[in-house]
């Protein structure tokens, strides 16, 4: 039954990665220099524009700016799924 349950359980992840990741979020935004208000309005607008393009968002929506030489890159990620009464 042990083997069974191992399926059952999601992997924890390690209190201490999870602060080095928060940390790791908050140096990107520091050095993209975005101001956390504009982002959240552009993670919204994102989340606007799959409804207007047919999709619905089944989950967390990460937007996270980078810095890459003198440009700031701004990485998205939308788990969406195909609406259901759309046809594309």
């Amino acid at each position: 039954m042990a083997f069974l349950d191992m399926f059952g359980k999601q992997k924890e992840i390690p209190t201490a990665t999870r602060a080095d990741d928060r940390l790791s979020l908050v140096l990107s935004y520091q050095r993209a220099n975005i101001d956390e208000e504009k982002l959240k309005l552009f993670q919204g607008r994102l989340i606007e524009l799959c409804d207007e393009f047919g999709y619905d968002v089944v989950g967390q929506v990460e937007v996270v700016p980078q810095s890459h030489e003198r440009t700031t890159i701004i990485n998205a990620s939308i788990p969406v799924r195909v609406k259901k009464d759309t046809l594309l």
